[in-house]
């Protein structure tokens, strides 16, 4: 069972993610933008990737942990397989990745991404979870 499921957006899509702490939500939020972005079959190539990003927020946050996943396909070629973070508070992440060198033999395909938007986007904890949504422009 998916920890995120697909949000139907004019002219965009977007993901809403559920998850029990802020940790799994960063983790399952980078991995439904890149199954959207290519689906990978095959051993991942190992490529090591480290990231430390800042937000005024958690939301921020997520935006610009999104966009940096984003510019990793789009801008080097790289499609995050997994996912380790190392450190999270709400203005700050740090995180580990092992990464495929994006090759359209091995890797099908998804949606064209061309940003991650504010527009509608959220981070909220509750109680028992946490959730967040975010709307891409395609």
């Amino acid at each position: 069972m998916n920890a995120y499921r697909l949000i139907e957006h004019t002219a965009d899509a977007g993901i809403e993610v559920t998850a029990p702490d802020a940790q799994t939500l960063f983790i399952e939020a980078g991995r439904a933008l890149c199954d959207l972005l290519a689906m990978a079959e095959g051993p991942c190539d190992g490529l090591a990737y480290e990231i430390t990003l800042d937000g005024a927020d958690w939301t921020d946050l997520m935006i610009n942990w999104l966009r940096e996943l984003l510019y990793l396909f789009n801008g080097q070629e790289l499609l995050a397989r997994k996912i380790t973070i190392t450190q999270l508070h709400p203005t700050q992440i740090e995180a580990r990745l092992l990464c495929d060198r994006v090759d359209r033999r091995r890797h099908v395909p998804g949606h064209e991404i061309k940003a991650v938007t504010y527009h509608q986007a959220r981070v909220t904890a509750g109680a028992e979870s946490w959730l967040a949504q975010v709307i891409f422009d395609l």
